[in-house]
């Protein structure tokens, strides 16, 4: 196997107006006030440490522009830079406001990352380039979930939620890319997920009262129980060592469902399974198509339907199950948010610009609005973006110029007629009171957008 790569990243306890170090990070000055609290320090160095990982791996993918041969990982490294910089862009408005400063230069273990990967070539810097990639946004992953969750600072929480989705799917993308192009990849990647859904799929037996998601449960553990004693036998004859931990983002989805009960429950645990098989299928078929090790893409061909057909029977599972208004509305908004960010790089139509930043202000306050509802009433939120909104992203991420306007335009035609339709069921029989005034206030706003929608992408299509 190739040598990882891997770097330490400090904590970074910055606060105030002093000096900085050498690494341009203010170092705690005298002119902090003793009355400070722990919780405001943590919110301002959750500010810092991401906004100097994204100085990080704007710089990083810079490199990957440069030295990468693989096409996906080429794609990948732009997609970083045009996230990051939006990011930035939002951490640096946010600062000023709250008088933060921000360093000026990555961190000197970034720096000796970036030096190490600029003497790498071909597909040694591919495969380590991913690889930092997977190891870094594990843990941005894990900061920002902790910032939306329970951050104290009330304009800094909504930035870590609205970030989230987008950090999720680097670092799904970036686990897949590296799976694609390193077949002992694949097969930890392979073992990692088999874990985690036999662990998550017991879980669904336990909670669940549907026999279609319950059934699919059992022979998610069936099946990847075997398949994970086939990849234990592969990896000893491969002289591969298989992970022992289950990654973040898979225990962040069982930290969610374990709170869930019902048909929240059965949406999101067949979200998950939509997800993830579709990324093991991604996997499965690069590895199948042109796996450069004999044995794993021996493996990977025979494996490839049965993750075909898990994929597909997630998929008609997930689409009959209808959750409750909260989980939807907050689900939806964290998608509609996640594509309007992206139409806000991409765009150059003043109205589709526009409309992309309504979409962000109206859906922000309407998840906030449900926040509150759903810890008055001890509902669960997930914080995974839907499945079919992920796909969009993806799609949307590829096209420019009128082909993206026409494509974003057309998909909030889609989600706001469905949401529209909602919307109007729980506002006249939701018995719930609380819940059916809020259906009630949200109706005319996604009214008002579902026109617009319709409106823009009419000029759009003439």
């Amino acid at each position: 196997m190739k040598k990882i790569l891997a770097m330490t990243f400090t904590a970074l306890l910055a606060s105030g107006a002093g000096s900085t170090n050498a690494n341009g990070v203010p170092s705690m000055g005298s002119d902090v006030t003793a009355n400070t609290s722990s919780t405001a320090a943590e919110s301002r160095n959750f500010l810092i440490s991401a906004y100097q990982d994204g100085v990080a791996e704007i710089a990083l993918s810079r490199l990957a522009l440069e030295k990468a041969v693989d096409d996906n990982v080429k794609k990948f490294a732009q997609r970083m830079i045009d996230d990051h910089t939006q990011a930035n862009n939002e951490i640096t408005q946010l600062a000023q406001a709250k008088n933060i400063p921000l360093p000026t230069v990555p961190s000197a273990a970034d720096q000796a990352t970036l030096q190490n990967m600029s003497n790498l070539n071909g597909t040694d810097f591919d495969q380590a380039y991913m690889r930092h990639n997977v190891m870094v946004h594990e843990k941005d992953v894990s900061l920002f979930r902790e910032q939306a969750i329970s951050g104290t600072d009330p304009d800094i929480k909504t930035f870590a939620a609205n970030t989230l989705p987008v950090l999720e799917i680097h670092l799904l993308s970036a686990k897949t890319i590296d799976g694609m192009i390193d077949p002992a990849v694949f097969l930890m990647n392979a073992f990692q997920d088999g874990k985690a859904e036999i662990q998550l799929s017991t879980l669904a037996l336990q909670k669940s009262s549907n026999s279609e998601v319950k059934q699919f449960a059992q022979k998610m553990i069936d099946d990847h129980t075997q398949l994970n004693k086939e990849i234990t036998q592969l990896a000893h004859t491969e002289n591969i060592t298989l992970p022992v931990d289950i990654p973040v983002e898979h225990k962040a989805a069982y930290d969610d469902m374990s709170k869930m009960s019902g048909v929240d429950f059965d949406k999101a645990y067949m979200n998950y399974n939509v997800l993830v098989h579709a990324l093991s299928v991604t996997q499965a078929a690069a590895q199948a198509r042109s796996g450069t090790d004999i044995d794993i893409r021996a493996f990977a061909i025979k494996t490839l339907p049965k993750l075909s057909m898990h994929l597909k029977a997630a998929k008609d599972i997930y689409e009959r199950i209808e959750p409750s208004l909260l989980f939807e509305a907050f689900q939806d908004g964290m998608g509609e948010i996640l594509l309007s960010k992206l139409a806000l790089q991409k765009t150059s139509d003043a109205e589709v610009r526009q409309y992309a930043q309504r979409m962000i202000n109206d859906h922000t306050r309407a998840n906030t609005q449900v926040e509150q509802l759903a810890q008055k009433k001890n509902i669960a939120l997930p914080h995974e973006v839907p499945a079919e909104q992920v796909r969009a992203y993806i799609r949307l991420s590829q096209l420019s110029g009128q082909a993206f306007d026409k494509a974003y335009m057309g998909n909030n035609v889609n989600v706001h007629e469905k949401d529209v339709a909602s919307f109007k069921v729980h506002a006249q029989n939701e018995n719930d009171a609380d819940i059916r005034a809020f259906a009630v206030e949200t109706l005319p706003v996604l009214t008002t957008h579902l026109e617009q929608a319709q409106k823009i992408n009419s000029r759009l299509n003439t």
